[in-house]
C-alpha cells in the first residue's frame, strides 16, 4: 500500500484535494458546516491534506522537504523587486491599453487600497499565499517535474488549481463575484507558470511567496476584476497574464518547454 502511495503520491494529492475541497465548500454552501470555518478552513484543509499525504508516503523527512525551500532567502534583491511589481505591471499595461482603445487616456489607471488594508484581508492573503506556495509550487510543480518538463508541470498545476477554486466560484463563496471559469483558468495557469519560473531561477520559496502576495493584492488594488473593471477587462488581464508568463518562461525559463529530455 505504501509503495502504491509513493508511486502515485502527487496524483493522489491533486485529485484528492479537488474532491476534498469540493466536499468542504459544498458543506459550507448547504449549511452542513458552519460558515465561520470557511475563511481560513479552505487553506488549512489544503495544507493539512498535503501534509497527510506526504507523511503517509515519506514520513517526517517528506514533511521537512516541503518547508526547506522557505529557508532559501539569499538571492538577488532584484528577484524580490520583480516578484513585487510583476502583477502590477500587467495590470498597468492592460489598463493603459484599455484607456488608449477607448480614448480615455490614463483615466482607468486607478488604485484602491481600502480592501487590502483590512486586517482580515491581510491575514487571508498571507495565509493563502504561504500555503499556496508550499502546495502548488514547492510541492506539486516540483513533484510533477520528475516526469514532465517544468512548464508542462506548471500547466497541469494551473488546471488543478482552477479545479480547486471551482466550487468557491460555483457557489459564490469567498471569491470576487462574476469570475468566469475559463478566464480563471487562464489566470491561475499564468500564475502557476510565473511562480514556477521564479522558483526555478531562484530556488527560493520566499521569492514565490512574495510574488503570490503581490498578485493577490494587485487584483484587489487595480480595477481589473469583473466587479471593478468589467468582464472584458478581466478577460484581457487573465489572457495577457497567461501570455506574458509563457513568453517569459520560453525566453528565460528551463528548456525544453513541452517534451522532457529522455536522457534526464
Amino acid at each position: 500500500m505504501k509503495l502504491l502511495l509513493q508511486r502515485w503520491e502527487v496524483w493522489i494529492f491533486l485529485f484528492g484535494i479537488v474532491i476534498v475541497n469540493a466536499s468542504f465548500v459544498s458543506g459550507i454552501a448547504f449549511e452542513v458546516l458552519p460558515k465561520n470555518l470557511y475563511s481560513m478552513g479552505r487553506f488549512l484543509l489544503l495544507g493539512a491534506f498535503l501534509f497527510a499525504v506526504v507523511f503517509l508516503s515519506r514520513g517526517v523527512g517528506g514533511l521537512l522537504e516541503l518547508v526547506k525551500p522557505m529557508l532559501v532567502w539569499r538571492v538577488s534583491p532584484l528577484w524580490y523587486l520583480l516578484a513585487i511589481i510583476w502583477a502590477a505591471m500587467n495590470c498597468l499595461i492592460i489598463l493603459a491599453a484599455k484607456g488608449y482603445l477607448s480614448n480615455a487616456g490614463l483615466s482607468y489607471i486607478q488604485m484602491n487600497f481600502d480592501v487590502v488594508a483590512r486586517p482580515e484581508i491581510i491575514r487571508t492573503i498571507f495565509v493563502s499565499s504561504l500555503i499556496g506556495e508550499i502546495v502548488w509550487i514547492g510541492y506539486a510543480v516540483q513533484k510533477l517535474s520528475t516526469r514532465f518538463t517544468p512548464y508542462v508541470s506548471a500547466l497541469i498545476v494551473g488546471c488543478f488549481w482552477t479545479a480547486w477554486w471551482f466550487p468557491m466560484v460555483y457557489f459564490h463563496i469567498g471569491v470576487i463575484p462574476g469570475l468566469p471559469l475559463i478566464g480563471l483558468l487562464f489566470n491561475q495557469t499564468g500564475v502557476a507558470v510565473m511562480c514556477a519560473f521564479f522558483y526555478i531561477r531562484t530556488g527560493s520559496a520566499l521569492v514565490v511567496l512574495t510574488m503570490q502576495m503581490a498578485f493577490n493584492n494587485a487584483i484587489l488594488i487595480f480595477p481589473v476584476a469583473p466587479t471593478s473593471g468589467g468582464m472584458p477587462t478581466y478577460w484581457s488581464f487573465a489572457i495577457f497574464y497567461f501570455l506574458t508568463a509563457l513568453v517569459v518562461f520560453a525566453a528565460f525559463g528551463s528548456r525544453p518547454l513541452f517534451v522532457k529530455d529522455s536522457s534526464t
